[in-house]
């Protein structure tokens, strides 16, 4: 996941002055999503999605149609909402609680364009789809964050 350049830098006359030392981490969101992602449809339960995300220790679902495609998501927050709002929804589909038609990446979406998706729309997830609009997987903040953490980790070794 992580690799390390090194080049010697030289000095007008040719000597090598110092060496120039670059850590190169994850570049596409492949690299950190997490592949294996938990779907429900919009017609499983609100008790449905709660237990899931109970027992799973997640805190995203993606929600999808018929066909795989995706049509919404749902997060431990949209949860917590919905009961605030409503001490009723524990009755109401997940189509009824849903962000619906949320932001999506592909694969090959680099790293830095879905880190400014999330930052600037405040949203901790990220559905991530194949051409055909199918979900192969998801990218959360907290995914960015270990990436991040094991980019810091190589850069204070390289700094010993």
């Amino acid at each position: 996941m992580f690799r390390n350049l090194s080049a010697n830098r030289k000095t007008e006359d040719g000597a090598a002055s110092h060496q120039l030392s670059l850590v190169i981490g994850p570049t596409e969101v492949a690299d950190v999503m997490t592949g294996r992602v938990v779907t429900l449809s919009p017609h499983h339960s609100f008790n449905d999605v709660a237990h899931l995300m109970s027992d799973r220790y997640f805190r995203h679902c993606v929600v999808v149609d018929t066909h795989g495609k995706v049509v919404g998501v749902i997060s431990d927050r949209d949860i917590l909402r919905s009961l605030a709002r409503n001490p009723n929804s524990r009755t109401k589909s997940l189509d009824q609680i849903m962000t619906p038609n949320p932001i999506t990446v592909m694969r090959n979406t680099p790293i830095l364009d879905a880190l400014a998706k999330i930052v600037s729309k405040r949203i901790n997830c990220l559905p991530v789809v194949e051409e055909d609009g199918s979900v192969c997987g998801i990218v959360t903040s907290t995914d960015l964050l270990k990436s991040y953490r094991k980019l810091l980790e190589l850069v204070q070794k390289q700094g010993r």
